[in-house]
C-alpha cells in the first residue's frame, strides 16, 4: 500500500505528539479508510470478472482482493506513529497469556538476564539485559514440555521471535506459531522482547533478550543441533541479528533457521518496485518509522549488522557458519528485494537455504495462507525440521 516514507525530522516529530493525538489519528484514519474501501468494492469485484489486475494478481479471488485491501487499510489506520496501539512495555502486558483457542496451550517463563552472554555490539551504555517473558507453546495433543520427561538428546524445540515490526507482537497471539506446530509437533518457545517503542527498549534490547532465551534453552539440556530459531517479518530480522552475533563470538550455534518474510533491510526506502508497493498489505511510512525507531541507539549499524541483506557485515561478522535455512516470502511483498539479497548473500558463503517462495502473495502470508499442500510451506516445513535429522540418524 502507498504510503509516504517519513523522513527522520517527521518521525521525531510523532515521537513528540502525545499518546492521545496518535490515538484520534487512529480513528480518523479508521473513518477514512471505511470510507474509501467501501466504494471500491464493486470495482474489485469488477476487477476480478474482467480479468485485470488493478486490485491484485490474475490468479487472486474478489474475496482475497477484497480482503488484501481492508487488511492494507487496517494496518495504515492502526500505525499512524511511533507508539502501538496496544500496551507492549509493562510486565503485565509482556507476561499475559490471555485466551486461547481451545487446543493451544501455553506457559510463562520469565527467563533471566544473560550478562555474561553480552557482548560486542550487544552492549549499550543506556540499555541493560533484563528478564525477559517467554512462553512454552504446545497444541493439547503434544506432550507438555514443561514437563517432557523424555530424554533432553530426543527433545526437539523452536524458538519464535514474532512479527510485529519490532514494536509490537505477542508471540501466543500470533497465528504463525500454532500452524506450524500443527503440522510438526515440535513445541514453540515464544519469546517476548522488548519492543523498540522508545530509546530504553530499542536496539540492542531485543537482541539481549534473545541471546537470553537461547542460552535459557542450552542450559536447559537442550541440544543445539535440535533447537531451530524462527522469527517472521520484525522478528525474523532480530532472529537473523542473533545468529549473525552467535557466530561472531563463538557460541554454539542452533541446527537451522526458518526465515518468513524477514525484515532485513533497514535502509530500503521501497520505491524500487511499483508492484509490491501496490499490493502488499505493508506501506513504507510504518516501516520507515521502524527503521528509524529500532536504530536509534545505533545508527551506525543500521546500513550494516541490522540490514544483513546489504552484504556490508560489520568487521568480524561473517555469513559462513550461518545454519541452514527456509527462507520464505512472498511475490509481490514490499521486502522481496531484500530477502532475495540475503539469500544470495548467503548462497555465496556456502549456506544451505531453502527458499519458498509464495506465488502471488503478499507479506507474511503463512499467517492466513489455506495452501496447505506438499509444495507449499506447511508442506514443506517438517521435512526441513527432519532432513538433518535424517542423515545424523544413518551415520
Amino acid at each position: 500500500m502507498k504510503a509516504e516514507y517519513q523522513s527522520p525530522t517527521s518521525i521525531r516529530a510523532w515521537q513528540s505528539t502525545s499518546p492521545r493525538y496518535e490515538n484520534l489519528t487512529r480513528k480518523l484514519r479508521a473513518v477514512q479508510a471505511l470510507a474509501l474501501y467501501l466504494p471500491q468494492l464493486p470495482l474489485i469485484y469488477l476487477d476480478t470478472l474482467v480479468g485485470t489486475t488493478y486490485y491484485g494478481r490474475p490468479s487472486w479471488s474478489f474475496q482475497f482482493r477484497a480482503f488484501r485491501l481492508v487488511l492494507a487499510y487496517f494496518i495504515w489506520a492502526k500505525n499512524p506513529g511511533t507508539r502501538p496501539a496496544l500496551d507492549v512495555l509493562t510486565d503485565a502486558s509482556r507476561e499475559a497469556i490471555g485466551k486461547l483457542k481451545h487446543s493451544q496451550r501455553a506457559e510463562l517463563v520469565v527467563v533471566p538476564a544473560r550478562p555474561d552472554q553480552i557482548v560486542g555490539d550487544a552492549v549499550h551504555e543506556i540499555i541493560q539485559p533484563e528478564a525477559c517473558p517467554c512462553f512454552w507453546q504446545w497444541l493439547d495433543d503434544m506432550p507438555s514440555p514443561a514437563t517432557d520427561d523424555r530424554p533432553m538428546h530426543q527433545r526437539r524445540v523452536m524458538m519464535y521471535f514474532v512479527g510485529g515490526g519490532m514494536v509490537q507482537g505477542h508471540p501466543l497471539q500470533s497465528a504463525l506459531g500454532w500452524r506450524i506446530m500443527s503440522k510438526t509437533a515440535v513445541p514453540i518457545f515464544g519469546v517476548n522482547f522488548r519492543k523498540c517503542v522508545t530509546k530504553q527498549t530499542a536496539f540492542p534490547a531485543a537482541l539481549q533478550d534473545a541471546v537470553a532465551a537461547y542460552f535459557y534453552l542450552l542450559d536447559l539440556g537442550f541440544a543445539r543441533e535440535n533447537i531451530s530459531i524462527m522469527g517472521d517479518s520484525g522478528g525474523g530480522g532480530i532472529a537473523t541479528t542473533l545468529l549473525l552475533y552467535l557466530k561472531r563470538h563463538g557460541f554454539p550455534m542452533p541446527d537451522n533457521a526458518v526465515l518468513v518474510s524477514p525484515f532485513v533491510d533497514l535502509v530500503d526506502d521501497f520505491q524500487g518496485d511499483p508492484e509490491p508497493l501496490h499490493l502488499d498489505i505493508l506501506n513504507p511510512e510504518m516501516c520507515s518509522m521502524v527503521q528509524y525507531q529500532y536504530t536509534e541507539n545505533r545508527p551506525d549499524l543500521r546500513a550494516t549488522l541490522l540490514s544483513p541483506s546489504r552484504a556490508e557485515l560489520p568487521e568480524g561478522y561473517s555469513y559462513e557458519g550461518f545454519p541452514r535455512t527456509m527462507m520464505v516470502w512472498g511475490e509481490v511483498e514490499v521486502f522481496k528485494r531484500g530477502i532475495e539479497q540475503l539469500v544470495d548473500c548467503l548462497r555465496r558463503a556456502g549456506v544451505d537455504v531453502e527458499c519458498v517462495v509464495g506465488k502471488d502473495e503478499v507479506h507474511d502470508y503463512p499467517v492466513f495462507t489455506k495452501d496447505f499442500s506438499d509444495d507449499g510451506f506447511f508442506g514443506k516445513i517438517l521435512p526441513f525440521l527432519d532432513a538433518k535429522a535424517a542423515i545424523r540418524a544413518k551415520l
